[in-house]
């Protein structure tokens, strides 16, 4: 038994590749990880910008989501969780279309709880080709698919912790200035997953992580800034593709620069306004007192869990007031108004 485990371990390290993610070098061996990582699918990822449509308008970050999905694998192999789990947890955005969650209002689905790209995402493992990776190594799709609830390190709900939202946050805050690469790497160390919850130590780092999270909601995530430019560009993609401009195998498989570049260098006079609509956002919507026709949009906030099983909002008041304000913002809504030019 102790000569089969050494032959396993020489055969791992013959086979294993380095595998460069923000928190540091993983050596990863396992065959279907090393295929999955360098599929088509994956490396496309590297040409999504994770702030979609804002990567051109106002949040101009490097930062795509091939390295929020690879963080999140990171997060999920560091703390020893499943491979399915660490799989899941690497395919997890991979059926973003272009621009990220302008997808959402494409195809309508910007109020919705889940983003477009989760209600495809079981079809997009399989039209992509990620499916027969699986099958060849043992898996099913089935087994990977990252909300069907068995996963609890990788998804949770708000305003708890997840592998997920661990990551876009403590990357985020990173390339925001926020946190240094040091700072991030300490609140990864010092996270625990324990009895389905992540739990997160009181310390200072922590809380300027949470407060990005809050930044980041009413800055960009939920701002009335993005809602309307990521309308104005769906509106741009709608326009194209009925004009056979773009293919709507394009919008799924496509990356974000390609597809901007046929919009902006359209002659077409309806796209032409949308993306001006896009890229100059504030002459053309104000946010109006009152009104019913009211915008309401995710709020994103986080309030990780302590060690005492409070929450981060019951022992720093500062940060429980800025999280509240935020929160009944997002809750009231705006009435946005596009104006007349």
């Amino acid at each position: 038994m102790k000569i089969l485990f050494v032959f396993l371990l020489a055969v791992f390290h013959l086979i294993a590749a380095p595998v460069e993610t923000f928190y540091g070098t993983l050596e990863v061996g396992e065959p279907v990880l090393l295929e999955l990582i360098e599929s088509n699918p994956m490396q496309r990822l590297k040409k999504l910008h994770q702030y979609g449509v804002a990567y051109y308008t106002t949040h101009k970050e490097e930062y795509n989501r091939y390295d929020h999905s690879v963080g999140v694998f990171a997060i999920l192999r560091i703390k020893g969780m499943s491979l399915k789990e660490q799989i899941a947890g690497l395919l997890h955005d991979v059926s973003h279309t272009a621009f990220s969650h302008v997808g959402d209002y494409l195809f309508r689905m910007e109020e919705a709880k889940d983003s477009y790209q989760d209600g495809i995402h079981e079809w997009y493992l399989k039209a992509s080709g990620i499916g027969a990776i699986l099958k060849k190594h043992g898996y099913e799709i089935r087994d990977v698919l990252p909300k069907a609830g068995q996963f609890e390190a990788l998804e949770k709900e708000l305003p708890n912790l997840c592998a997920d939202r661990i990551d876009y946050n403590l990357q985020g805050a990173f390339y925001r200035g926020f946190l240094s690469k040091v700072e991030a790497k300490e609140i990864l160390d010092q996270l625990v997953f324990k009895e389905g919850e992540w739990i997160a130590p009181d310390t200072e780092a922590l809380r300027k992580m949470a407060r990005f999270s809050v930044f980041m909601t009413m800055d960009c995530w939920s701002s009335p800034h993005n809602y309307f430019t990521s309308h104005a560009l769906s509106q741009a993609l709608r326009r194209a593709v009925e004009l056979k401009l773009i293919s709507k195998d394009e919008i799924f498989f496509g990356v974000d620069d390609d597809l901007w570049k046929k919009l902006i260098d359209s002659k077409d006079a309806q796209i032409r306004e949308s993306m001006q609509k896009t890229l100059q956002a504030t002459d053309y919507f104000s946010i109006e007192n009152g009104g019913e026709a009211k915008v309401k949009l995710k709020f994103r906030g986080i309030d990780p869990k302590l060690p005492n099983g409070k929450r981060l909002t019951d022992s720093d008041p500062i940060y429980a007031k800025q999280y509240g304000e935020a929160k009944q913002k997002i809750a009231q809504g705006w009435t946005i108004k596009e104006k007349n030019k």
